[in-house]
């Protein structure tokens, strides 16, 4: 019984930190799916697929980019997030979705802000080249 009170109580300040930073678990279901597709399903490289999920937030944050991360994962024209159409096809590692949470309510301040391109080729200033992923300033 204390052990399904204190899983209740954690998923509560953990849904308060969310809204509290303007996410919901929504979101947190969709940055898991990116970095999951983006990453995770060929290596699980942990580090890139924490990289690509923090890009996601900095375009969130980003005056650029559209302010959800739904509108930035599924913008179109350009179409930023070609993963999106195997979203949701299968049942993703539960550390994905610990990863995606973490993103959103932790300081992330160890990925510059203006970190916004994420892609197999150059998009502008590299910050950072792993795993045939290049990070880019925007």
């Amino acid at each position: 019984m204390l052990k399904k009170i204190c899983h209740m109580i954690t998923v509560t300040i953990t849904t308060a930190m969310l809204m509290a930073n303007g996410y919901s678990w929504d979101d947190v279901d969709l940055l898991a799916e990116c970095i999951f597709w983006e990453n995770w399903h060929t290596d699980a490289e942990k580090e890139t697929a924490y990289w690509t999920g923090c890009v996601v937030k900095n375009r969130v944050e980003s005056d650029k980019f559209p302010n959800t991360i739904r509108e930035v994962l599924y913008q179109k024209n350009p179409k930023q997030y070609s993963t999106t159409k195997y979203f949701h096809t299968k049942e993703l590692p539960q550390e994905c979705y610990e990863m995606a949470r973490d993103i959103l309510i932790k300081d992330t301040s160890d990925v510059p802000k203006n970190v916004l391109y994420q892609a197999t080729f150059k998009q502008g200033k590299v910050w950072k080249q792993k795993n045939g992923e290049v990070f880019c300033y925007g």
